[in-house]
């Protein structure tokens, strides 16, 4: 099969964005499938906070057989701009080349378009990735009612017309699913994120030490306790979501208000813990955890490259993730990426999630505990369970589930290689 992949993040770009379509053109190529990338020729000197430059991402990509990577220069940083000219360059090398699929991974979505333009130069089949579930995400913000419905209807189109689409989770592609049937058309595929063998090819024991160490491998997002005057109030009420969410849970804020009430009791798992973060701080999330009364039990270590990354988070006595929160009986239509990371290490986790796909996976794991990441209760109680077992060593042994062998990134590129050649066998609707 020959690939051509349009992704807007590529290493030396650092972040999930870019590991995801990084995988896919490493393990396709080593499939056997010729894959040619199309991405930015970026000015990394240039990075935001979010926008993190990782050259230990590129390790191996330029050694790896019947893969060619295209870099497209631009000057202009607007991504509608360079969303343009992937598609222009996707099109130019679709003309010569001639792919059997044309895969673009999105955010950003601007992407849709310039990808299934690239039909008019060729018979490829045109797929579309959706790392998030795009105006159906709750963190997708729209200014006002009708700039929602357009993003909507702009979604709406693009699932429709495209030869197949790939949600990166189960509950995004049931939502998926109620706006957009595809019907008599190929199915929604589902390919999670995950993990590389090779980073964590052998797991290590932690030995307990005198402070019982919560580490945190990514970003927080304090948005929602930004400060702003009474007209940015006033205009930020009329942006419209694609779902409700409880976005204070992405923050720092209840896990430390949990180990505050504990530390005011003087339980001893707010005396023996430390909370470790790695990754960037923004202002915010900073003033957060100043005004948290328990600063001095946060630690801060910056954006770690992936590498140092792997290794932070292999060695924590308890692995957290959060996420924000929902209504009651919904469903979360997203898993962080850095989850599939901790379930290759082995190590105990506190998920702070919604109901959804990361709490039914993790349920089979005595050693780790789920929580609502908005209620101080549940995460108290969670803490103290976790606190009692590394208390008395049983949390020094790493184990991974069974259900991680599921996430390897190997094991998900053979099924997007599955769901593409699917794809090539179904007939032309167009």
């Amino acid at each position: 099969m020959k690939l051509l992949l349009i992704a807007h993040y590529f290493p030396p770009d650092g972040g999930p964005g870019a590991q995801r379509p990084a995988s896919f053109a490493r393990h396709l190529s080593l499939l056997g499938h010729d894959i040619t990338v199309v991405t930015r020729a970026q000015d990394h000197a240039r990075h935001a906070v979010y926008d993190p430059h990782d050259v230990s991402l590129l390790s191996g990509l330029d050694d790896m057989p019947r893969l060619r990577i295209e870099r497209v220069a631009g000057s202009d940083a607007q991504v509608g701009a360079w969303a343009l000219a992937l598609g222009r360059r996707a099109c130019e090398i679709a003309k010569a080349w001639r792919p059997d699929v044309v895969l673009a991974t999105m955010s950003p979505y601007e992407l849709a378009e310039p990808a299934l333009q690239v039909r008019t130069v060729c018979d490829a089949r045109v797929v579309l990735d959706l790392r998030d579930p795009w105006a159906l995400d709750g963190w997708f913000v729209s200014r006002h009612w009708f700039e929602y419905h357009r993003a909507r209807a702009t979604m709406r189109r693009a699932l429709r017309d495209a030869d197949g689409v790939i949600a990166n989770v189960p509950g995004a592609r049931d939502a998926f699913r109620a706006l957009e049937p595809r019907l008599g058309r190929v199915p929604y595929g589902v390919v999670t994120n995950g993990w590389e063998e090779a980073d964590f090819a052998a797991i290590s024991d932690v030995p307990q030490g005198a402070r019982w160490r919560l580490r945190v491998a990514g970003n927080f997002l304090s948005t929602n306790y930004e400060r702003h005057s009474a007209l940015r109030r006033m205009w930020r009420s009329l942006r419209v979501r694609g779902e409700r969410i409880d976005g204070r849970g992405r923050s720092p804020a209840f896990l430390l208000a949990a180990l505050k009430s504990l530390h005011s009791e003087g339980h001893p798992a707010a005396n023996d813990a430390v909370v470790e973060i790695a990754g960037n701080i923004d202002p915010t999330t900073r003033e957060v955890i100043h005004a948290s009364g328990v600063s001095d039990r946060v630690q801060t270590h910056g954006f770690l490259t992936h590498d140092a990354c792997v290794d932070f988070a292999a060695k924590a006595d308890l692995l957290v993730v959060a996420m924000h929160g929902l209504p009651q009986g919904a469903r979360a239509r997203m898993v962080p990426g850095k989850f599939y990371e901790y379930l290759a290490t082995g190590r105990p986790i506190l998920a702070l999630a919604p109901e959804g796909d990361l709490r039914e996976w993790l349920r089979d794991d005595p050693r780790s505990r789920v929580a609502d990441p908005c209620s101080i209760t549940e995460i108290r109680a969670s803490l103290i369970a976790l606190h009692a077992a590394w208390s008395r060593g049983e949390s020094v042994i790493s184990r991974r589930l069974a259900i991680a062998s599921r996430f390897t990134r190997g094991v998900q590129a053979m099924e997007l290689a599955k769901y593409l050649e699917e794809v090539l066998r179904a007939p032309v609707k167009r």
